[in-house]
């Protein structure tokens, strides 16, 4: 009878491990894993038309040619929130194209640059470009 327990114990130890695993690990290791072992991304680039920053999350619109997705950042929410404004372009990779997203990648940030704002408002161009020469347009 104490082997069948024993058994039993063992069985249950081990599914709960394999199911937790099964849910945990892709979590924990993916970002370690090589991008082969990841599974194939999809990358996702539309515009941010709103941006919401809640105490622990932040929630960010994202407009694209597919339809709209609500990206949910969860981590890094200070970081993300300081990186992304409305109105940039955002290139996301996900695992498939789905309208709710839970702290997806971020490959890009287009930062747009505004016209009307104050002087010295505008985004350096990137390095390695060549400046336009006076009285060009």
């Amino acid at each position: 009878m104490m082997r069948f327990w024993r058994a039993g114990l063992i069985l249950l130890v081990g599914l709960a491990l394999g199911v937790a695993s099964t849910a945990l690990a892709p979590r924990v290791a993916g970002p370690y894993l090589a991008e082969v072992l990841r599974g194939k991304l999809e990358i996702v680039e539309g515009v941010v038309t709103q941006k919401q920053r809640h105490q622990n999350r932040l929630l960010l619109t994202v407009v694209t040619p597919q339809g709209a997705v609500l990206a949910t950042f969860k981590h890094r929410v200070v970081e993300v929130d300081q990186l992304v404004d409305q109105r940039d372009v955002l290139t996301l990779a996900v695992r498939r194209f789905e309208p709710f997203i839970d702290d997806p990648a971020i490959r890009r940030v287009q930062k747009q640059v505004q016209a009307d704002g104050p002087p010295g408002s505008e985004v350096p161009p990137p390095a390695g470009a060549r400046p336009k020469p006076k009285g060009s347009q």
